[in-house]
């Protein structure tokens, strides 16, 4: 499955919505939703927050392969910005004298089980797996 969806944070709710008729199609666990959700929203508000100027539409694609699920989501016109060489987010240090910032992130590393970049051009491609046959 891949639709574009406009560069805007109204296109949120078009992407729970595509994302819930997905897992009811593919009869996926709902124990998967939330964190396959959260993933998608951070990855794609990340998109519009900090590529504000950006030309054209973001695709999302998902994809089953027996126990796997495969999400990408890709911007057509990004700079560079490797999403899996952030840094750790120290969550045990108090909130007011962390670093700001990339707390999103981090919590998407620890709900998917991999997670790749690829940038080419202009096009930046950030796609993730999550593996439904084991509980988290």
């Amino acid at each position: 499955m891949n639709k574009k969806f406009k560069r805007s944070f109204q296109s949120l709710e078009p992407i729970y919505a595509l994302t819930e008729r997905f897992f009811s199609q593919e009869s996926i666990d709902r124990l998967h939703l939330f964190p396959v959700s959260f993933a998608v929203e951070e990855l794609f508000t990340n998109m519009v927050k900090y590529n504000a100027d950006g030309q054209g539409d973001i695709q999302l694609s998902m994809d089953r392969d027996g126990s796997v699920l495969t999400v990408s989501l890709t911007d057509f016109d990004a700079d560079r910005f490797d999403v899996t060489r952030t840094p750790e987010v120290d969550t045990e240090e108090p909130p007011e004298t962390r670093r700001a910032g990339g707390l999103g992130l981090h919590l998407v590393k620890r709900m998917v089980d991999d997670i790749q970049y690829r940038h080419s051009g202009r096009e930046t491609c950030i796609t993730f797996t999550r593996l439904l046959a084991q509980e988290h």
